[in-house]
């Protein structure tokens, strides 16, 4: 949960697959951000806010951003104020290990 790239990483592992690419910082916020957009136009505002959180919290994890700074995200009360929060909370850290 929260890290798209763990199968292809099991696959490199087990089967010699190429590894893939892990994003990192703003690339790792750039992909949230689109998933978070995409499950928006997907589901609508307001199903897929509910439904988009479970997911923002899982990349939030990936990344141990601070539990205040998590609790902001995840009750912002607009699409923008989630991504503005979203790129303080993500893109300025790593995912950490599995």
């Amino acid at each position: 949960q929260g890290r798209p790239w763990q199968l292809a990483l099991v696959a490199h592992h087990l089967y010699g697959a190429p590894a893939p690419a892990i994003p990192q910082g703003l690339d790792f916020y750039h992909m949230v951000a689109t998933h978070y957009e995409a499950m928006l136009t997907f589901y609508g505002g307001d199903l897929g806010g509910k439904v988009a959180r479970k997911h923002l919290g899982w990349y939030m994890d990936t990344c141990a951003t601070p539990s205040a700074l998590r609790q902001q995200v995840l009750t912002a009360p607009s699409p923008a104020a989630v991504l503005r929060l979203l790129h303080g909370a993500l893109a300025e850290h790593a995912p950490v290990a599995a």
